[in-house]
């Protein structure tokens, strides 16, 4: 009975254990995606500056100025300078998003 009982906890403990280690290894994902959109927010923001027209931004994410517009409204990216201009730093977030572990897009 006690045998029964220790390795009910040991069990426990061990899918505890299992639990943990999934958060940290999706909160290690999460700082790994923010280090690299940071890294490509420096890169597009020294490129075209803090904020670009609708045409730019289509080009940067590889779409039309329609899906721009889109992408606006559903909150994808944000607009800037009362939605004349779209701002960078939430393309390069939405393209860290979309490639995880540093996938690059196929040219």
């Amino acid at each position: 009975m006690e045998a029964a009982l220790e390795t009910e906890r040991t069990n426990e403990r061990v899918a505890e254990l299992e639990r943990r280690i999934l958060m940290l290894e999706e909160q290690a994902q999460q700082a790994l995606s923010l280090m690299r959109s940071r890294g490509k927010e420096e890169e597009l923001i020294a490129r075209y500056g803090e904020y670009v027209d609708k045409t730019v931004a289509a080009k940067i994410l590889g779409v039309t100025r329609v899906t721009v517009y889109a992408m606006l409204a559903d909150g994808r990216i944000l607009g800037a300078c009362a939605g004349r201009r779209v701002d960078v730093r939430s393309i390069a977030r939405y393209q860290a998003m979309q490639r995880p572990c540093g996938k690059s897009r196929p040219a």
